[in-house]
């Protein structure tokens, strides 16, 4: 079992559960779901734990059982955390549908219903690292603060990036290209439905 080989490395540096867990940040409980078999160690968590002891984790799990542990619990993470990536957005569809989801990518968050992957077409973003091509990871909100760059639906269009702004009861949509002018709508457009924001900008990737 995977926990003994956890246990050994316990005893043999002789220090406990309990300090490994403030030291690590995993909560102490966790170990114990662990050790009582109600729970799979998360791969992040095993990572974390062997450069703690400073082993490396085939020097931890070398035995066939361990290994197999950890093969179960890496999939288990990979398959939480895989994102839809979406090429098209239109108005009055869902986000994801057959037609819009172009594949899955891997994000490290807790949810990944929470969030999607847009492909962006263009340049209109280039100046803040958003190039034809890159995915840019969002979490799925209705509204948005300030200066955060939003995918958002306008005019019943496909989906547009832009860094989103309110000020003087205007809603702002600024490109990142100074070839292209900032989108102006009003309050009552958001009302209407004519625009809708779709989610918050939290990451880019780039392929190279």
């Amino acid at each position: 079992m995977l926990y003994a080989e956890f246990e050994k490395l316990l005893n043999d540096r002789k220090v406990s559960v309990y300090r490994v867990a403030k030291e690590t940040g995993i909560s102490a409980s966790t170990f114990s779901d662990w050790k009582k078999g109600r729970s799979s160690p998360k791969a992040d968590k095993l990572a974390r734990i062997a450069d703690y002891f400073g082993v490396g984790l085939d020097e931890w799990l070398g035995t066939e059982s361990g290994a197999r542990d950890l093969d179960r619990a890496f999939l288990a993470f990979r398959e939480r955390k895989m994102v839809p990536v979406i090429g098209v957005i239109r108005a009055g569809q869902p986000i994801v549908t057959d037609e819009t989801l172009i594949g899955r990518e891997f994000a490290d968050v807790e949810d990944s219903d929470a969030y999607f992957y847009l492909e962006i077409c263009g340049d209109s973003m280039k100046e803040c690292g958003m190039v034809n091509g890159s995915l840019v990871l969002f979490r799925r909100k209705r509204y948005a603060e300030n200066g955060e760059i939003v995918a958002c639906l306008v005019d019943g269009e496909c989906a547009t990036v832009k860094r989103f702004e309110k000020k003087n009861r205007r809603i702002i949509l600024s490109p990142e290209n100074e070839d292209y002018d900032p989108i102006v709508l009003s309050p009552e457009d958001e009302e209407t439905g004519k625009f809708r924001i779709l989610g918050v900008a939290v990451e880019i990737k780039t392929k190279l």
